[in-house]
């Protein structure tokens, strides 16, 4: 036994001795450290919304059938006015599971979408980007109608998608709110 062990012992230290490094003072090459992923900035606060002395305004939306796209891909409102927001799931599609989700300006949409996909427990509403939505529907099953209601931001342009997941690359459309003269 004792010869075998110094046997065993003279090859590890052969093994050790030839992995040494040769003439080259050359550095072996190292990776490059790993930076994480950059949080998005923070959105700027909203702009504060005038007083609106109007009827509120009355939107309904639908899917294009069982496709995932939404019938109607804008509508405009007034600063401060109440929006009654409709959601008529006319699908017949089990699959075609729909919300509306009026995202702020500067959200990203596709970061907003990818995260949405994970996040079943919530309607699919990301819990760590909910300051970046307006206002959203519950989630509606083919047949179902939903409603929200809120009150339109400042003056602007935003994005509205449908959150369930992969809908929000092609179910898109735009709330523009503006003054009238």
């Amino acid at each position: 036994m004792p010869r075998f062990f110094f046997v065993l012992l003279a090859l590890v230290f052969a093994t050790m001795s030839a992995c040494g490094g040769g003439d080259d003072p050359t550095p072996a090459p190292t990776a490059a450290p790993e930076t994480a992923e950059a949080e998005p900035a923070p959105l700027p606060e909203p702009e504060p919304v005038p007083a609106f002395d109007g009827p509120a305004a009355e939107v309904t939306l639908t899917p294009v059938g069982n496709e995932m796209a939404y019938e109607q891909t804008s509508f405009t409102v007034q600063p401060g006015q109440t929006v009654s927001l409709t959601f008529e799931n006319t699908a017949d599609n089990p699959a075609m599971s729909h919300n509306v989700v009026i995202l702020r300006e500067g959200t990203d949409v596709n970061a907003f979408g990818q995260a949405a996909m994970s996040a079943a427990d919530t309607d699919y509403i990301p819990q760590q980007m909910a300051d970046q939505v307006i206002a959203h529907t519950a989630m509606s099953a083919p047949g179902e109608t939903v409603t929200v209601e809120f009150t339109a931001p400042a003056a602007g342009t935003y994005t509205y998608v449908c959150t369930f997941p992969g809908h929000f690359m092609t179910m898109q459309g735009t709330m523009t709110v503006q003054a009238t003269s």
